[in-house]
């Protein structure tokens, strides 16, 4: 068996009229076309009958992720079960398994089917996410009870997660430690390569491979990924790939990029409050993963409340198009929003009221009486609701003095452009950690503040870890820094007062006009994403494992000088005044708008593949969607997983840990 099946030639890719600009679908749409079609529609058509689903926790993650239970159902499953749940006898149905291909997965699979205890009927389909080991092979083939009603055994090579449409995990969590402590650095770089192949294979790219120069576990995933990918192209000879050789779906399109980078090399991004609309439910509020739950008033009885579940994910499509708004421009489009429809409804009933003057609240409840509106009312006010409760979370931690620290710790400059002294904010500091409740968010500033200073001098740490009274796990997360090869404590020679400014140079440049005083911070990706959608990223910094075509190298080569002027522009750019109301006012410019693309757009030039060995932040997710519509590049960008600030701090505290064993 090849490491990894042949797909069937997908039809060709739209040319658009516009010059050199291919219209493709993106990475989860073309997993939901796989899924659908190499799983659900090719059992269905060598057995009509209904049909039990099983799956095993990733693959559940998998196929929910990019498919919807009506698009399965339609397809003849009557009921999707765990593996790893006991479940009941269906032996007048077929059975579609979808598996991880894991020794644990195919020992609870061989268990269905022993003998005198068989669950199913005459017609048993298997499907792994990836390849399937020929030991794990021959456990299957020693089954009889299962050999005779295999119907179907094949590998869909879909091992990731593909959360957005242009964004994928892996979902790999508590990887810090086997990463940076090489327990079981190579077995994890192994199974990321891996994973990689089949996400390229998926997008039918054979790229361009280049990683950051100074991380070693970047060089080494990339050099792994480079021998598997050749493998799995040597292997697949009737595969076809964007920019190659053979005639017809890929002509039309330039060979893509992937680029590898470490999150060792920018740990302060995750740990930075964000106030845009999808970093901000991620942050403050609680979720159980894309689920949220919210007091709303009760469809029974509106004098009371009750709680209701949200899935924030790329079927509710008003997320999709706010989630990259800033919160002062998603509370402004959503109350713009229920005045239209407010206006549009000839004879609503608000009782002689100017609707200028209603508040949201009344609003909302205006909407209810408007039954023909309801699917879109109840989208509305759910994000209304979500929204609110951001503000007041905001409000009641007062974060705005604390991300107004935050942004001058990392930009090196204050609101007005001034650069104040670290004693200054080191007393600032000093007084907000004294002022929070929780012992977490003391810990927070005090890695923002160690991380953009390049360390702290002793007698300044010594204050805030006395400000702070952090627990010993505490100071063990505090200590993991070092891992990541950061600095804890700065010479007295680089400290006589002076702020640094080492994560402001990874501003975006030219953004004067789009910025809020607020999140004048921008995550240090956004401008390698930039200089890679445009052919400027260095070659010396991201060198590519094989030689690149002669027109990328030169422009890389014209980046390398380019690069530091426009950067230092980015920092450069005004502020604006401090008062509370102008933190949420975006100066005169044009609306960045959600930056959400659909689900086909036409893109020029070659994909851009990013992957983030170590976690991915909301804000840096953001930024790749930004990118992509100012250069009207595709880019893809995912990570061994998503992080929330708290997520992320976990892995520093499990590296803390793993530290100290």
């Amino acid at each position: 068996m090849s490491s990894a099946r042949p797909r069937r030639t997908r039809k060709p890719v739209e040319v658009s009229e516009t010059a050199k600009e291919v219209v493709t679908l993106g990475l989860r749409s073309l997993v939901q076309e796989r899924i659908l079609e190499d799983v659900f529609v090719s059992a269905s058509n060598k057995y009509p009958g209904w049909k039990v689903l099983i799956l095993d926790d990733l693959s559940m993650r998998v196929i929910s992720s990019a498919v919807g239970m009506y698009d399965i159902m339609e397809r003849k499953i009557t009921i999707v079960e765990s593996l790893n749940k006991k479940r009941a006898p269906f032996p007048d149905m077929g059975a579609v398994y979808v598996l991880e291909p894991s020794s644990d997965s195919i020992s609870k699979l061989l268990q269905d089917f022993e003998k005198g205890k068989v669950l199913y009927g005459n017609a048993v389909f298997l499907y792994f996410l990836g390849r399937l080991p020929d030991n794990l092979l021959d456990q299957i083939k020693g089954c009889k009870q299962l050999l005779k009603r295999l119907k179907a055994l094949s590998e869909i090579n879909i091992d990731f997660l593909a959360k957005e449409e242009r964004a994928f995990s892996f979902d790999m969590r508590d990887c810090f430690g086997s990463f940076y402590l090489r327990k079981a650095a190579n077995a994890e770089v192994r199974k990321i390569a891996d994973r990689l192949v089949t996400v390229c294979g998926t997008l039918n790219e054979y790229p361009h491979i280049r990683y950051k120069q100074s991380s070693t576990m970047s060089s080494s995933l990339a050099h792994i990924f480079h021998r598997k990918m050749d493998d799995f192209v040597a292997q697949n000879p009737n595969w076809w790939y964007h920019g190659g050789p053979k005639k017809g779906a890929g002509a039309a399109k330039e060979r893509g990029t992937l680029l590898l980078l470490d999150r060792a090399d920018d740990a302060l991004t995750p740990l930075m409050h964000d106030f845009y609309y999808q970093s901000m439910v991620r942050d403050l509020l609680p979720m159980d993963g894309d689920r949220i739950t919210f007091k709303d008033e009760s469809v029974d009885d509106p004098n009371k409340t009750e709680d209701k579940d949200v899935l924030l994910d790329e079927k509710d499509k008003l997320w999709v198009e706010i989630r990259g708004f800033h919160i002062a421009q998603v509370i402004h489009t959503l109350s713009e929003r229920i005045r239209e429809m407010v206006n549009s409804s000839a004879g609503s009933a608000f009782g002689g009221k100017s609707k200028g003057d209603m508040t949201l609240a009344q609003m909302a409840a205006a909407m209810k009486a408007l039954p023909e509106y309801k699917e879109v009312m109840s989208k509305l006010t759910q994000h209304m609701h979500i929204a609110h409760e951001c503000m007041d979370a905001l409000k009641k931690d007062k974060l705005m003095d604390l991300a107004n620290l935050e942004q001058t710790l990392a930009t090196g400059t204050d609101e007005d452009g001034n650069a104040p002294k670290l004693p200054d904010l080191i007393d600032a500091a000093e007084d907000l950690i004294m002022n929070m409740k929780n012992v977490k968010d003391r810990l927070r500033l005090i890695l923002i503040i160690t991380i953009s200073q390049g360390g702290l001098r002793q007698q300044d740490r010594r204050r805030l870890m006395n400000a702070a009274e952090l627990t010993r796990k505490d100071m063990r997360t505090l200590n993991s820094l070092e891992v990541l090869g950061l600095s804890l404590f700065a010479s007295p020679a680089e400290k006589k007062g002076g702020l640094a400014s080492l994560f402001g140079r990874g501003s975006s440049a030219g953004e004067d006009d789009e910025e809020y005083a607020a999140t004048r911070y921008k995550p240090r990706i956004k401008a390698v994403l930039e200089s890679l959608a445009n052919g400027t990223l260095s070659l010396e910094e991201y060198p590519s494992v094989m030689p690149m075509p002669e027109s990328a190298a030169a422009a890389s080569k014209r980046g390398s000088t380019a690069r530091g002027a426009a950067t230092r522009r980015g920092v450069e750019s005004a502020r604006k005044k401090s008062d509370t109301s102008s933190r949420w006012n975006k100066s005169s410019g044009s609306d960045r708008g959600s930056a959400s693309s659909g689900t086909s757009a036409a893109f020029g030039g070659g994909r851009c593949i990013v992957f983030m060995l170590g976690g991915l932040a909301y804000s840096e997710i953001r930024v790749a969607r930004e990118v992509m519509k100012s250069e009207s590049t595709e880019i893809i960008i995912g990570s061994t997983a998503f992080v929330s600030p708290k997520e992320y701090m976990n892995e520093l505290e499990s590296l803390g840990e793993d530290v100290d064993e």
